[in-house]
């Protein structure tokens, strides 16, 4: 099972420069999620990772309070850096497009490039595969769209899988 983790409790400014957009970045990061009125999930999982990211290990506490949980790096969020410096403020939408185009192909601008996420997500598959039982990884969206791609390349079959967008506490199975 894999959950993309809360809605997490930061607003993102509309317009900003490089810096402000690092910023933000940063902030998303270091925030912790608005509340989650949910039942908490009664999952038979042998295993539930969490990434290092707050919100990731939070909505791990909350659907499963019960269970122990374990970091791993794998399941981070690829990292998103302006595109370029400016002080020129731009929409917020063209910062993430154009970013994560840098990324896609490989720009030294980008903290991690593709190959580098593509290789996070088949570590990430050969421990849970290596587990012998059902795991639980609690991630993040655009790790999570990579995870999938990788996932149906190794032959997994994937349930609740939305290719356009990937929503908060969205809940995709993954089954080989």
């Amino acid at each position: 099972m894999i959950v993309r983790h809360g809605k997490v409790n930061m607003k993102w400014p509309k317009m900003c420069s490089s810096e402000d957009f690092d910023k933000a970045c940063a902030e998303y990061d270091r925030s912790d999620l608005e509340s989650i009125n949910i039942i908490p999930l009664d999952e038979q999982a042998d295993r539930i990772y969490v990434s290092k990211l707050l919100r990731s290990a939070n909505t791990a506490r909350i659907l499963f309070p019960n269970k122990k949980y374990y970091e791993v790096l794998e399941i981070g969020e690829v990292p998103l850096k302006s595109f370029m410096d400016t002080k020129k403020r731009l929409p917020l939408w063209i910062w993430n497009v154009l970013g994560r185009l840098q990324w896609y192909i490989g720009s030294a601008r980008q903290l991690e490039k593709r190959k580098d996420t593509l290789q996070r997500a088949n570590k990430a598959i050969d421990l849970c595969e290596s587990e012998k039982g059902d795991c639980v990884l609690v991630t993040h969206g655009f790790f999570m769209k990579t995870l999938i791609a990788v996932l149906k390349k190794r032959g997994y079959m994937l349930v609740g899988n939305n290719q356009l967008e990937i929503k908060n506490l969205q809940i995709i199975w993954a089954e080989k």
